[in-house]
């Protein structure tokens, strides 16, 4: 009988994946969050049979969510790249007398945006829960698509009417904030289970090679004896509120009160 691994191991190679999006040497991913598919109701429908993955072509959409299941952000890197735009604004400011950027750097500082991506605005995320097929998380998940978003898109993206310009695929309500912090570009990429987010304080260029590595990444991942779409751990969700999101804010410099609170 093949060994399965403990929900504890699970949980730690799911941080490691995530971390290792973030700190690796080519990385220009300064935030890493797993988004994954699970039933809206509790328990399963009974055409989902115990210890089997889910088969999401079965039933309605709106039977679906995705929820927060863990992340990592590596907030030095974000505060580090804010200090250096802030820098190189406040010199451009200083070098053209520019009386309403001087303000408008002063009225930034003050709110405190651009300080980069502070812990409160990252873990109030975990809270957010998407439906299935709805929205830019939803639609990307039940597509099996990725999609890039620029804080700010080209012209010609501007420009080109698609589907994703329908006003129901409005941008999560904690992606203002993210873009004020600093951050320029926000990744999607589905895979199996559910839909990998990425932040970047970079404008990172969209690259279908990455999309596939990170699918076979997270593949690989999938298919370990335990893991909850081999059937290991019975189909239970990780809520946002348990222990080891706890320990893992905790590990990426935030504070644990904000894993266990409610909106």
């Amino acid at each position: 009988m093949e060994e399965q691994l403990s929900p504890v191991a699970v949980t730690h190679l799911l941080q490691h994946t995530l971390r290792s999006l973030c700190t690796s040497d080519a990385s220009q991913w300064v935030y890493a969050v797993f988004w994954r598919i699970l039933p809206r109701n509790y328990p399963p429908p009974k055409w989902d049979l115990p210890g089997v993955a889910y088969d999401r072509t079965r039933g309605n959409r709106r039977n679906w969510i995705l929820a927060w299941e863990d992340g990592f952000c590596n907030f030095a890197a974000t505060t580090s790249a804010a200090a250096c735009g802030q820098e190189g604004a406040g010199a451009a400011a200083a070098a053209y007398a520019d009386c309403e950027a001087a303000a408008a750097a002063a009225q930034e500082a003050k709110q405190g945006l651009g300080l980069g991506l502070q812990p409160e605005l990252f873990f109030k995320m975990s809270h957010d829960i998407y439906n299935y097929g709805e929205g830019l998380i939803g639609k990307v998940a039940a597509d099996h698509s990725h999609k890039w978003i620029f804080k700010e898109p080209p012209e010609q993206e501007i420009s080109l009417i698609s589907s994703w310009s329908n006003p129901a695929d409005s941008q999560p309500r904690t992606w203002e904030a993210q873009f004020q912090s600093g951050i320029q570009t926000i990744a999607l990429i589905a895979v199996r289970e559910g839909v990998v987010q990425l932040g970047s304080m970079k404008k990172v260029a969209e690259d279908l090679s990455y999309v596939v590595t990170l699918r076979r990444k997270f593949g690989y991942l999938e298919s370990i004896p335990g893991s909850r779409s081999s059937g290991g751990r019975g189909g239970v969700p990780h809520r946002p509120g348990g222990n080891s999101v706890a320990q893992h804010n905790h590990q990426c410099g935030g504070k644990r009160t904000y894993a266990g609170a409610m909106e």
